[in-house]
């Protein structure tokens, strides 16, 4: 009889069977849905205003510039108060601009000022959100199935995208972009009924932080001093800078690239969910190492990347979405993996806050930035200095040592 073979560490998605996971990745993903849904109605609103790719990007950097600013006192924040609440308070005051936001349209009032106001509002509480939501993964599953939630929570986004888009171009073409709005105030609801009806009593106790000063300090004191907790934030700067402004390079290449309507927006969008479902799927199942895997998933990303930038027409820079989308998920995944599992539990808020706005803080620049280079030459450049700072990135992982001796 041959003996079974023992298990090598827990089966993809395990976290499911936690029912204080399911209860928050199924609240989140509604509301995902209902935040593509308003994001593609924006950029939509800024291009029919003034059909500029540099007005977008100034939309873009103003979402994401509290992350940029407020991200690390978020970041302690997380480690000093409950997440749950923390959460239930930022998805309260999202909801209120979203619903602010569809009166304003539905009304006749928008201008682009309005859109700056609001989506600069939508930033803050973002800022003080993303810490969190990042750091609660530990209390709904605990150390051992961190990665496994850390990797099907991120499949929320893919997932979300594969919908939200589309839905969106259908919505704008038949009842309105103001139901876009509408739509997403109301997923809030979802949000804070699930964290209502998580179970104190099965979520894990993750350390706090007393009101002692200093604590900002002792984050990026923590961050300096390891190399592998310092090497993840690195990486995610540079390539949140420089590739990741799809929020402004997709639209842009649509309308003034291959002169195509929204609907062609969230068809590009939508489909490039598919490969990040697939890619968040893969990683789930895998226990990256530190620096090789997370060379291999840069390197795929840039390649994929320099394919977009060379798409002869529409339908094949749509087909390539897809294989941009598995390699956009797996580096995503890897990348955030790595960072936690270097990571203390007491510091997570800090740490995460960190990597949130080297990915999402960095936007305000990449927007700005992307967002002129394609006014002043051409919307597949972004794309190509995208690919190429992903590229640098997996060399210059490869290329380090694995042990640095820490700093002073």
């Amino acid at each position: 009889m041959v003996a079974p073979r023992p298990k090598s560490g827990p089966r993809r998605f395990a976290a499911f069977d936690n029912r204080n996971f399911r209860l928050y990745f199924v609240g989140q993903t509604i509301s995902s849905v209902g935040s593509w849904l308003q994001s593609l109605a924006v950029t939509w609103l800024v291009l029919e205003i003034t059909n500029r790719s540099d007005r977008l990007g100034i939309a873009m950097a103003l979402q994401f510039l509290p992350m940029l600013v407020l991200g690390a006192p978020a970041g302690v924040l997380a480690d000093k108060v409950d997440n749950r609440r923390l959460l239930l308070a930022t998805s309260t005051a999202s909801g209120l601009v979203a619903l602010t936001f569809g009166v304003v349209v539905a009304t006749g009032h928008v201008t682009i000022w309005w859109i700056y106001v609001l989506t600069m509002l939508l930033g803050l509480a973002l800022a003080v959100e993303r810490p969190a939501m990042q750091a609660i993964l530990f209390e709904l599953v605990g150390p051992e199935l961190l990665p496994n939630a850390v990797a099907a929570n991120g499949t929320i986004n893919s997932v979300s995208r594969l919908v939200g888009p589309a839905l969106a171009g259908v919505l704008i073409a038949t009842v309105g972009i103001e139901t876009c709005f509408f739509i997403n105030a109301a997923s809030y609801l979802v949000v804070i009924a699930a964290l209502l009806a998580l179970r104190s009593s099965e979520l894990v106790t993750r350390p706090l932080i007393g009101r002692a000063k200093g604590r900002l300090r002792e984050g990026f004191a923590y961050v300096r001093a390891n190399p592998d907790v310092r090497r993840p934030l690195l990486v995610m700067t540079v390539v949140g800078t420089v590739a990741y402004n799809f929020q402004t390079t997709f639209p842009s290449m649509v309308r003034f690239g291959f002169h195509r309507g929204a609907g062609a927006v969230g068809t590009a969008m939508s489909v490039s969910a598919i490969g990040s479902i697939l890619g968040g799927i893969y990683i789930a199942g895998i226990k990256p190492h530190p620096r090789r895997t997370l060379a291999i998933a840069l390197a795929g990303f840039a390649a994929a990347l320099l394919a977009l930038a060379l798409a002869p027409g529409y339908w094949p820079f749509v087909a390539t979405t897809i294989v941009l989308g598995f390699a956009s998920a797996s580096f995503q995944s890897v990348n955030t993996v790595v960072l936690q599992q270097a990571t203390e539990p007491s510091m997570q808020g800090r740490v995460m806050a960190l990597h949130q706005m080297a990915w999402f803080g960095s936007t305000p620049i990449g927007a700005l930035l992307m967002g002129w280079v394609i006014q002043v030459s051409s919307p597949r450049v972004p794309f190509a200095l995208g690919g190429l700072a992903a590229l640098l990135c997996a060399l210059a992982v490869t290329g380090r040592p694995a042990r640095r001796p820490a700093m002073a």
